[in-house]
């Protein structure tokens, strides 16, 4: 996504000697002890950090994704002081540290240093090294704090080594410049955006043993990798810090591990900041990428494969004693309780840590952010879902299918949502979304996680695009590329609410030109519509008072009834007074849902006639979800017989057969059932009338 510069090859020949790299599309590095060496943390101390600040003569260059420490800070005003140019690169918005970042601008700028805020292209500037006199660098884990130089379990590297100093200074020119960096750094350093390839070479190279010691769970395709490498009998070694089992997601994603026959151990104390890799003893890497979908592709990352045998032993060594003091995780997979999303977005507090399953619509995909709805009667409610952990192996989603969720409840950044811990389930059928919510700018925060479209005037200011609208504007989150839209221009958006830390802002899905679009009223519909207009548009109808005519199907009870007009089918709810099949009905009520199917929500119920009662139609079992709302006829083989269940297959596929009264049919019996083909939570089945039970 994001490359860089190649430098000068002057001085190749003489290069060779010190330093080549394999003969491999990775970056595997062949460097002499004497110009690169590793040190850990808590053990090593601040020492090595201020040892290269207070030694820089000339230049020194600096990009982190946090710094804090005094110690850091009084170091280079030092150096400032003795005549060396200082330029610092930091991180504008890391997690939850928005202030610390503020401070570090300040205090840097303060003591005379250049400082930047990182490019705006990458999701975080996570990367951390120290370049001084273009000659001498310090990289790998730690952040410029006294966590991260004296508390935190870290992993690090010092060179001298020319090639590295000059990949380090070329990454750092290009972020400085706020340009691609080029592919030449790639030879020697495993570089982010786009590094998974270089980590999964790791790991699927590894031929006996594989040691990983990580901050974050494995997420995307590196979790599988990980996971086969097991499977596969390389005795594998995952080391975490102990926070990562408190939180649901974490749990069932290591206990998933355990399963597959990784040796999972996490650690209390120190916390484990480190991401580093060992591999069959023979490679090693130290660097700042994570294993996770974000680190891999979308932030400023750096790191390192070296094969110095005697820097793999250090790491094996420290490695080993760290791993004296796990506690390893049962492979056992955590259980989901069962959740409506309204629920969830009600009582949020209630389920934030948990692992749930839930079921819903989905309205709106970004690569692996998408958000989806439930409806409830008349409560609706919209959750992001996070599928970073589960990337590689979940179905593409598109809007309006109906998914099938397991996953931890969580909260980020301000935003409500459900982080997948297993591929989404698409279930059969799909649904129609209503039209957006049409709020006004200063309202949004009613609309979380639901979409909406809203009109305002293009502003672009540092690389953010907002909409204004009097007084008022909002952010356009940039989770897919933005058009480019010329400042001025007015617009309708369409697009997510989303909270963003405590601001709502809105994720595009399209932009309309207000000059020439007129958006649809939601009440600008028939009067009189068809159940066909019903069933068509439901994103049209919903949620308003509908006028339609039908016929009587099946009048199951005083509140329930089904009409149906030119192969479309309907529920009616509420009392209906006396209706019986074939009676000619119009019906006045709301059109709404409950559990997956849309119904009336019936105000009164007319009889204007009579007709032949209609007939059940014959439908395979497999394509129940055909005829939503439908009476229909199945025969086929009875199977998994429980409660007041089956299953009903003819060969096309089992459908599930519901008889609130009756006695069930013996598994493997042949048998014939009339009812009416019901949504019920996302699955179609077969709700068997009394009288053919």
């Amino acid at each position: 996504m994001k490359r860089s510069l190649i430098g000068l090859l002057i001085i190749l020949a003489a290069l060779l000697a010190v330093i080549t790299p394999a003969a491999l599309a990775q970056p595997v590095v062949q460097t002499s002890t004497t110009l690169t060496t590793i040190f850990f943390e808590p053990d090593a101390g601040s020492a090595p950090f201020l040892s290269i600040i207070n030694g820089a003569k000339a230049d020194l260059k600096i990009e982190v994704y946090i710094m804090t420490s005094h110690d850091v800070f009084s170091a280079i005003g030092n150096a400032v002081n003795r005549g060396v140019k200082v330029q610092v690169i930091l991180t504008q918005h890391p997690y939850n540290m928005e202030s610390q970042a503020q401070t570090a601008y300040k205090e840097a700028t303060s003591l005379g240093a250049q400082v930047k805020w990182a490019p705006a292209r990458f999701t975080y500037d996570h990367a951390k090294f120290i370049i001084a006199d273009n000659t001498r660098a310090l990289f790998g884990t730690s952040n410029y704090t006294y966590g991260g130089t004296t508390e935190s379990f870290e992993a690090n590297v010092v060179t001298t080594d020319p090639r590295l100093a000059n990949a380090l200074d070329q990454v750092f020119a290009a972020d400085w410049a706020d340009t691609p960096a080029g592919s030449s750094p790639r030879q020697y350093l495993v570089l982010s955006p786009n590094s998974e390839s270089d980590i999964e070479w790791l790991v699927d190279n590894a031929q006996q043993s594989l040691v990983i010691v990580e901050e974050e769970v494995p997420e995307g395709k590196l979790f599988t990798v990980i996971e086969n490498a097991a499977k596969r009998g390389i005795n594998v070694q995952l080391i975490e810090p102990q926070s990562n089992v408190t939180r649901a997601s974490g749990q069932y994603a290591l206990a998933s591990l355990a399963v597959a026959g990784v040796h999972v151990g996490t650690v209390k104390e120190p916390f484990i900041h480190a991401k580093m890799i060992i591999t069959d003893n023979k490679y090693l890497f130290i660097g700042s990428e994570n294993v996770s979908y974000t680190s891999m592709y979308d932030n400023r990352e750096v790191g390192i494969i070296l094969d110095n045998a005697d820097l793999v032993s250090q790491a094996a060594a420290r490695v080993a004693s760290l791993w004296k003091t796990i506690t390893l995780v049962p492979a056992k997979l955590p259980t989901a309780q069962i959740a409506e999303l309204t629920e969830i977005a009600t009582n949020s507090y209630d389920y934030i840590g948990k692992l749930v399953k839930v079921r819903g619509t989905v309205e709106a995909v970004f690569g692996p952010t998408a958000y989806f709805t439930s409806v409830s009667g008349s409560q609706i409610a919209g959750l992001e879902l996070w599928l970073g952990h589960v990337q590689n192996r979940s179905p593409n989603l598109t809007a309006g299918q109906i998914v099938q969720v397991t996953g931890a409840v969580d909260i980020y950044e301000g935003q409500l949502e459900i982080s997948a811990v297993a591929p989404p389930v698409v279930l059969p059928g799909t649904a129609l979304l209503p039209l957006p919510f049409q709020p006004v700018l200063d309202e949004l925060g009613k609309y979380d996680g639901l979409i909406v479209l809203v009109k305002g005037t293009v502003h672009n200011f540092n690389g953010v695009m907002y909409i204004s609208e009097g007084k008022t504007h909002v952010d356009m989150l940039a989770l897919t590329p933005l058009p480019k839209i010329p400042s001025t221009v007015e617009v309708y958006v369409e697009g997510v609410v989303v909270n963003s830390t405590g601001n709502y802002v809105i994720a595009p899905i399209r932009f309309y030109n207000a000059a020439s679009y007129t958006p649809f009223k939601r009440g600008a519909v028939k009067k009189n519509p068809a159940l066909s207009d019903l069933r068509t548009n439901v994103k049209l109808y919903y949620e308003q008072t509908v006028t339609t005519t039908g016929v009587v199907a099946t009048v199951p009870s005083d509140e329930t009834a089904y009409i149906t007009s030119d192969g479309y089918g309907m529920h009616l709810y509420g009392e209906h007074g006396t209706i019986n099949s074939g009676d000619i009905v119009t019906v006045n009520g709301v059109l709404s849902s409950y559990n997956g199917s849309f119904e009336i929500d019936v105000t009164s119920v007319k009889v204007t006639g009579h007709t032949t009662a209609p007939a059940p139609i014959v439908i395979k079992t497999g394509e129940a979800a055909k005829y939503p709302e439908m009476l229909v006829t199945a025969t086929g083989t009875v199977s998994n017989v429980s409660s007041k269940n089956f299953d009903l297959n003819d060969g096309s596929g089992a459908v599930v057969v519901y008889m609130s009264k009756g006695t069930l049919p013996a598994n493997g019996t042949t048998t014939t059932v009339i009812g009416i083909a019901v949504n019920y939570k996302g699955t179609y089945e077969i709700s068997v009338l009394p009288s053919s039970s």
